[in-house]
């Protein structure tokens, strides 16, 4: 009898090809028993047939993703390529798949089951690719590059978990435009770029180190969520002396570094974002109990991403509104148009037309101007203003679906096509294209606030307001907007208390004081009702019931019934 211990390991050269499910976690904990039936679907109706397709053989399943192994490295990559465009031409598709690609030797069990190096760079590279992307190692790279004509993006060495050695990365684009760059300001990139370094362990205590480690992956993995923003990982630091965490920057980015100080069961991170040119833009400090240090690093990590993507925006804004005319590029003409596009004054959004306008001449494949130029027609529609909402919705819709796919990973593309089918009254669609863009930029606090919008339209006010309330977590000091949103909420639930309480902290109301007025009736106070009014038909003359009536996309009748009572109690006119 043969030891087993003495039979020789098979052990054979394949390309592994590892795909996980984007933000399962947080789609389970929405939704767990729809969840797992998409996964399902998934699987059967598309990841199955591809594999076979291509000589794929499935040899280890996860809730969330799956491992596969390929003859041939070309085969494995032409069956990525299109399982994400499969996904991508899909607008109601909620699941999204990140994907790694590696070519190296395996060790084969005699049940089939495979392990090695070959395996575990393979699931690293697939943590490191985009929402909707493909990574590759520089292995798989060497043998493709000449026979599949994508384009392949170099991101860099990268010192990944249990790997000895720096990983070189490759990326795909899968739409034939050029890669992500990661010079923050080069033309055409359009998106800029944060450093994120190693947050320092100052606990006194080196065994806490994997603390601070995993709260900087975590960082790091929640904001290549975060769509308009490029990520270079300061990982490769992670391990060295802090000394050499900080280094001269070639090419200047936006820095996050932070610190964790650990006692006991508390702990205490102080995160600090500076600019590119060295400016603090932002510093705070988290305090929390250790019950659940997984639980904790990814609620930091929420956090922290929401309240940088506010600061990098203010800033970016700001240093478009300071550059010469004759300077600027398709990204400034977006920012400096997006304020403007928000004001309550329209020749302020005429403004903010033109500057998206020049955007796109600037650059055709910009897929932001064009979200921007649906956003004007949307805001006309939800404030009450367009005389012609047919050919506001289709023109939004015509933008919207070149944005899409222009950049079909950008949530915002998604949210827009949301916002549209919503405004057609196609609830289920609206609910799919914003669970889309939810599971690309889950920690996105204008999105979440927006959809509490959706959802109350959609019937579904007790959702709206968990969402509504959520966004505030992620960004405490909210626009107005935010307010008048959960305040809807809660005037659908009948909850005119509540509704007021977030009402009255509104600054600048605006098209918000139809739902004041409506409100201050349900209260019992006419005189106030009647006030909210008056200021309301200020700022549009032209409104009517009957115009908001026929425009306002509520799935329920009894939901409207409720908001247009509400609004003849205010004395508004008919």
């Amino acid at each position: 009898m043969t030891n087993s211990a003495d039979q020789k390991v098979e052990r054979r050269l394949a390309a592994i090809l590892a795909a996980d499910v984007v933000a399962y976690s947080s789609l389970m904990g929405r939704d767990d028993e729809g969840t797992l039936a998409r996964i399902k679907s998934l699987r059967h109706d598309l990841i199955e047939p591809k594999l076979a397709e291509h000589r794929g053989r499935v040899f280890k399943t996860t809730g969330d993703g799956l491992l596969a192994e390929f003859s041939s490295p070309v085969e494995a990559v032409r069956c990525a390529v299109e399982l994400q465009g499969s996904l991508t031409a899909d607008p109601s598709q909620m699941l999204q798949l990140r994907i790694g690609i590696n070519l190296g030797d395996v060790m084969i069990e005699p049940d089939g089951d495979i392990y090695g190096d070959g395996v575990n760079v393979a699931a690293r590279l697939e943590q490191l690719a985009d929402p909707g992307g493909i990574c590759v190692s520089a292995k798989v790279y060497e043998e493709v590059r000449d026979k599949l004509r994508y384009t392949y993006d170099d991101r860099g060495e990268h010192q990944v978990k249990n790997i000895a050695r720096p990983l070189r990365v490759y990326s795909l684009s899968l739409h034939g435009k050029p890669p992500r760059t990661n010079d923050t300001f080069s033309k055409g990139s359009h998106r800029p770029a944060v450093t994120v370094l190693p947050f320092v362990n100052m606990s006194g205590d080196p065994t806490q180190q994997y603390f601070a480690d995993g709260l900087t992956e975590d960082v790091v993995t929640a904001l290549l969520r975060v769509s308009g923003t490029v990520v270079v990982s300061g990982a490769s630091r992670i391990g060295r002396p802090q000394s050499e965490h900080r280094t001269p920057r070639a090419n200047p980015t936006f820095l996050l570094e932070g610190s964790v100080r650990r006692s006991g069961n508390r702990a205490r991170a102080t995160t600090q974002l500076t600019s590119p040119s060295g400016e603090v833009l932002w510093s705070d400090k988290y305090d929390f109990e250790l019950n659940d240090v997984f639980a904790v690093q990814d609620e930091l990590a929420r956090s922290i991403t929401a309240a940088l993507k506010i600061k990098v925006e203010e800033h970016e804004h700001h240093h478009a509104l300071t550059k010469p005319p004759t300077n600027l590029d398709a990204y400034d003409y977006c920012l400096r148009g997006r304020q403007l596009g928000r004001s309550f004054h329209r020749s302020d959004r005429l403004r903010a037309r033109n500057l998206f306008l020049s955007a796109i001449e600037a650059d055709p494949e910009y897929a932001r101007g064009y979200i921007e130029l649906a956003w004007l027609d949307i805001r006309r529609l939800k404030w009450g203003e367009a005389s012609d909402p047919d050919a506001a919705l289709a023109r939004a819709l015509d933008a919207a679906t070149t944005a899409t796919t222009l950049d079909p990973n950008d949530a915002d593309c998604h949210w827009m096509l949301g916002l549209i089918h919503l405004w057609k009254r196609d609830h289920a669609k609206s609910i799919a294209c914003y669970e889309r863009a939810r599971t690309i930029s889950p920690n996105h606090p204008d999105l979440l606030a927006d959809m509490c919008d959706m959802l109350g339209y959609a019937g579904r006010p007790e959702e709206a307001i968990e969402v509504g309330k959520m966004a505030v977590r992620l960004n405490p000091n909210p626009p107005d907007w935010y307010l008048w949103d959960i305040g809807a909420g809660y005037y659908l639930l009948g909850d005119y208390n509540e509704a007021m309480h977030y009402l009255q902290r509104i600054a600048q109301p605006g098209p918000a004081y139809r739902l004041i007025a409506a409100t201050y009736a349900r209260l019992g106070r006419p005189d106030d009702a009647r006030q909210a009014g008056a200021e309301l038909l200020k700022i549009n003359p032209e409104f009517s019931i009957s115009r908001y009536a026929a425009q306002a996309p509520y799935a329920n009748q009894e939901d409207l019934d409720r908001y247009l009572t509400g609004l003849r109690m205010a004395g508004l006119p008919e």
